[in-house]
């Protein structure tokens, strides 16, 4: 039986810049460094050295303010004011001085799980566990703890600006080929002999494969949080196709699970993306009590057919293989998510999107009394740093041996439908506890 090479394809993603500045955010930074890629100064995006990585986390360290006071302790439940915070940003953007790190950091948030209406105070207050912060894997800011990377201020306003966008048609990222490329690839396979060197056939796959495009809808490209799904895509894909090893154990790349599969083919293709994961969002029959449950990702695949033009059309069909490789990586995001922070950011992104649709969709800022508008919709009055993003993506090239040539695409991408999930509720009074006790606000401070 003959061996021959198998290809994978996959686009690489870098995000990484220094000079990001937002003018309501004097001294914001460490925000800009995601999954340990960089972007060049031409827009290409590539793979950070060990040397330049470990560079950008020493600047970060430098950088970086430690918590103080009650901050320095964990707390099971701690409570956000975002009418307190809207009226910080709003005075940081008149007196043009920098947020402090602990608004930054949303008090060391972990993760959002409630959200309380107050309309003797007319406030809407998040609550969630709490952790002194550190800096983590890639420069992230993580709980010392655990090690689950720390909520930002910078998403939360992102999602909260453009919850009209993530009603439309979600929040969502996507590498994809080129019609051109697949085609060009696709012809350089038929050419390849039984036996090729993979030094040589490396290069002219990735010549011929040219370079990916990014899709990216419901959000602003140069965002904070458009960095996050890109970088959590990439490394999903990174450990899907076997260019690097996953960090936890029990978790082979999908290549390994297919290394001796008879039935390949370089037409059709599985692709992957991860998606919301929640369970119906309980709330309290008043409506001023609501708790976000459920694990917040999972990974979903489907097949794909090329067509003698290069072009994509899903089939609806799941490949048995493909769809254990993604339920497998599912059971391994939520320890993923410390070790690998890119996927721990991204929870952090899908709950904020879900608690902006949430506050929208029930209503609650009337039901609040509250005025939200300086931070909440199309007409917020507040800037974010705009960051570089990839104007273009480099090919990978990984090879598997196989009875058969295998073409894997790394298709696929991030899609967070928030709407779904905020309108998928259930009456749960035992919410109400939870209410009581945040409802006991012991200070002038924004959070408690």
């Amino acid at each position: 039986m003959q061996i021959r090479i198998g290809v994978v394809v996959l686009a690489v993603c870098a995000l990484h810049s220094l000079n990001a500045q937002a003018q309501f955010f004097p001294g914001f930074g460490g925000f800009n460094v995601v999954g340990g890629i960089r972007i060049d100064t031409d827009g290409v995006m590539r793979n950070m050295t060990l040397e330049e990585q470990q560079q950008q986390l020493e600047l970060v360290r430098r950088n970086a303010v430690a918590p103080s006071g009650p901050l320095t302790e964990p707390a099971s439940m701690r409570c956000i004011s975002l009418r307190k915070i809207q009226e910080a940003i709003l005075e940081s953007a008149k007196t043009q001085k920098p947020l402090s790190a602990e608004m930054l950091y949303l008090a060391g948030l972990t993760r959002i799980e409630y959200v309380f209406v107050y309309p003797d105070r007319q406030d809407i207050v998040l609550a969630g566990p709490a952790e002194p912060w550190t800096v983590g894997p890639y420069g992230t800011m993580v709980g010392v703890k655990s090690g689950r990377p720390i909520v930002y201020l910078e998403d939360l306003l992102t999602a909260f600006r453009y919850v009209s966008n993530a009603r439309q048609g979600g929040v969502s990222i996507s590498i994809e080929p080129t019609e051109r490329g697949v085609v060009q690839l696709q012809q350089m396979i038929s050419r390849i002999g039984p036996n090729p060197n993979p030094s040589q056939l490396v290069p002219m796959l990735a010549d011929a494969f040219g370079l990916q495009k990014v899709i990216l809808q419901g959000i602003p490209s140069e965002s904070h949080m458009a960095r996050v799904l890109l970088a959590a895509d990439y490394r999903m894909k990174l450990y899907g196709m076997n260019l690097a090893e996953a960090p936890v154990r029990g978790l082979p790349s999908y290549l390994e699970m297919i290394r001796n599969r008879t039935n390949a083919s370089t037409q059709v293709q599985s692709r992957w993306w991860m998606a919301c994961d929640y369970e119906a969002i309980s709330h309290t029959g008043n409506r001023l009590a609501w708790q976000i449950r459920g694990p917040g990702i999972k990974t979903l695949t489907e097949q794909e057919v090329y067509d003698a033009n290069g072009t994509a059309k899903q089939t609806g069909n799941v490949d048995a293989a493909a769809k254990k490789w993604a339920d497998l990586f599912t059971q391994k995001l939520d320890e993923l998510s410390t070790k690998d922070t890119a996927f721990g950011d991204l929870r952090n992104v899908m709950d904020l999107c879900v608690v902006a649709a949430l506050i929208e969709a029930q209503n609650l800022e009337s039901l609040a009394a509250c005025d939200l508008s300086g931070i909440l919709g199309d007409e917020a009055m507040t800037e974010t740093p705009k960051l570089d993003f990839p104007q273009s993506l480099s090919p990978q090239i990984s090879l598997v041996q196989s009875v058969q040539g295998i073409l894997v695409s790394a298709s696929g991408g991030v899609m967070i439908e928030s709407w779904q999930a905020a309108t998928h509720t259930t009456e749960d009074n035992r919410v109400a506890q939870a209410h009581a006790k945040a409802a006991v606000w012991t200070s002038e401070s924004w959070y408690q």
